[in-house]
């Protein structure tokens, strides 16, 4: 399979995530490097669809999805955390492939701990709406939630993405 991740924002100075008791931004890059990482370990092929830099955000959003769209990925999953006042994760899709992938998703963030906000329709997200391939865009948490920052873990979400994805663990090396 052949993936194409975004880790969400990280694309100075037109697209920053938000800030809370952490940076979005950096929970981005932590876990998206990890899902990255456990992706090609179980033999996938990954697509980094990230700009390293852009003058806007409509610009950033267009390079992600363009990329993933020349590349021919099979699905694209899009890397975020919340904010804004709220607990939990959600993640949002449009068509029913992407769906069925979100609610596994959601379903392996909720077990760490986080409430369950469900599956969204994201038909209204530039990144979901533009690529040509099942996606989703994930939200692993609310960055202005003390509940939710103090459960964080880049590892234990990096392995809720992954297992929603594929159906198989992958485990750190000791």
């Amino acid at each position: 399979m052949k993936y194409g991740v975004d880790i969400g924002h990280n694309c100075q100075p037109g697209d920053t995530g938000y800030v809370g008791i952490k940076n979005e931004d950096e929970l981005n890059k932590e876990v998206g490097v990890k899902v990255m990482e456990k992706l090609k370990q179980l033999k996938h092929e990954v697509v980094y669809c990230t700009p390293s830099s852009d003058s806007s955000l409509s610009n950033s959003l267009y390079r992600r999805t363009n990329i993933a769209n020349e590349e021919k990925v099979d699905f694209y999953v899009s890397i975020h955390f919340n904010g804004g006042g709220g607990r939990g994760t959600e993640v949002f899709a449009i068509s029913e492939s992407g769906k069925k992938i979100a609610r596994r998703v959601v379903n392996e963030i909720a077990a760490l701990g986080y409430i369950n906000r469900g599956v969204k329709e994201g038909s209204f997200l530039y990144v979901l709406k533009n690529t040509k391939m099942p996606a989703i865009l994930v939200e692993g948490g609310f960055v202005d939630s003390k509940e939710d920052m103090e459960i964080f873990n880049a590892e234990n979400i990096a392995n809720a993405i992954v297992a929603g994805l594929t159906g198989s663990f992958v485990h750190e090396k000791e």
